[in-house]
């Protein structure tokens, strides 16, 4: 029972004082047997449990949450549910010198050590994933795993790079229903999860689908969700579900959510607010589409093919300056998919294909005036390779900096010529 051990955790703790010298990040908590233990009035998750295997797992979302002394209530309960009753050995890594020292002053046996020996409760931060097979199998056989990180700064240096599928703390995390993302929060004082219904991303998106499949409207709590769950889905949609049955179960319901209700039609005369069904729709399709090679299954009824024959097109693969967009001419329709074949000296080279020229994302906008984001891009990693996108576009070819690969022939197929207008 997920309430019960909140119960335990959270006991004695009136307060979650979260100014312990650091910003924290926050965490998207969408694990079955994952849950939160401490919301911001966004729904921000920064402290949350989740139970794997015959073992527990307590997050958070700094380091320092791990030593203050504000919230030992809170780490002295973390540990004791950690340890599920065995009084075991408390390992803890060298970098959390001070939760050893706590530890030892209520008299709990512990000492600072690797994930060695014969332990109960394992302490560390999230900023390596060099164990990671080691802690999921000793978190799955019974240990218990307290960690503690922040990932705003890691997202801040990997610009492009999704914190949630990336960062090396989310190789271990995710797969025990929990992820620390790349947005930072306030580090301030926050009243802990109590009893009854809360914000969940599972919980939230069953409500939605339910809701939608009945036709009715947004109704509370769902309708002071919506915008959380729109972020949520966007996070949850970078981890990899290739190999992960369970991700790639929500993304099935995903899809067929997309597919009963139909992608919701924006434009500046239909706009869309952010806290509405049609934002988390737009949202949901855009990130769905991503992680797709052919988006004509999120569309109700698939698009005639394309009957153009392949184009080649010669791209200017030389750029002594900044990254240069070099037009293809062609346009995909929305809907279709592109395939791109390159020679294979290009392969690896920096190269991307793009589909799409609006690069701005819309996804905090109050009002949506066109889906949050409108173009795909990928990595020429192989000689042939296919492209979708939902909302179609111009396709380009992004040539990085300092690129000396001369003219490039570049052959598309299922893309149309572009309409052109030369003056005079």
């Amino acid at each position: 029972n997920l309430s019960l051990d909140a119960e335990f955790l959270l006991h004695g703790v009136s307060e979650l004082d979260l100014v312990t010298g650091g910003t924290p990040s926050t965490l998207l908590v969408h694990g079955a047997l994952s849950f939160p233990l401490c919301l911001d009035r966004s729904q921000r998750c920064f402290l949350a449990a989740a139970r794997y295997g015959r073992g527990r797992v307590v997050v958070a979302t700094h380091e320092s949450q791990l030593s203050s002394p504000k919230l030992a209530r809170f780490l002295l309960n973390a540990v004791s549910w950690l340890d599920a009753g065995r009084k075991g050995l408390v390992a803890v890594d060298p970098r959390l010198k001070k939760l050893c020292s706590l530890l030892s002053q209520a008299e709990v046996k512990s000492q600072l050590s690797q994930l060695v020996g014969d332990i109960s409760v394992y302490c560390c931060t999230s900023y390596s994933d060099g164990d990671a097979e080691r802690i999921h199998a000793f978190v799955a056989e019974g240990g218990g795993l307290l960690v503690g990180g922040q990932a705003w700064y890691w997202a801040s240096q990997n610009c492009g790079k999704a914190a949630v599928a990336k960062y090396p703390g989310n190789r271990i995390l995710n797969r025990f229903g929990l992820s620390i993302l790349g947005q930072s929060g306030r580090a301030a004082k926050y009243a802990p999860v109590g009893p009854g219904e809360h914000y969940h991303f599972r919980r939230a998106l069953l409500l939605f689908s339910t809701q939608l499949q009945e036709h009715q409207e947004p109704t509370e709590p769902l309708k002071g969700w919506l915008h959380p769950l729109a972020q949520d889905c966007a996070a949850f949609l970078h981890i990899p579900a290739h190999d992960c049955p369970a991700y790639a179960s929500l993304h099935r319901i995903l899809t067929k959510v997309l597919k009963r209700t139909g992608i919701p039609q924006v434009s500046r005369h239909c706009p869309v607010k952010s806290n509405s069904k049609e934002a988390v729709l737009l949202c949901m399709a855009t990130e769905l589409s991503l992680t797709m090679t052919d988006s004509t299954a999120l569309v109700q009824k698939s698009p005639a093919g394309v009957c153009a024959p392949p184009v080649t097109v010669e791209i200017d693969g030389t750029n002594p300056g900044q990254t240069a967009w070099r037009s293809t001419g062609l346009y995909l329709p929305e809907g279709h998919t592109a395939v791109i074949t390159c020679p294979c000296l290009v392969v690896g080279a920096g190269l991307q294909v793009q589909v799409g020229c609006h690069t701005d994302d819309l996804s905090k906008a109050k009002e949506l005036k066109r889906p949050p984001v409108v173009i795909r891009t990928c990595d020429v990693a192989c000689q042939k390779q296919s492209i979708s996108c939902l909302w179609g576009g111009l396709i380009y070819i992004i040539v990085p900096a300092k690129s000396v690969l001369g003219n490039v022939p570049i052959t598309v197929e299922g893309a149309v010529r572009a309409p052109f207008f030369k003056l005079g």
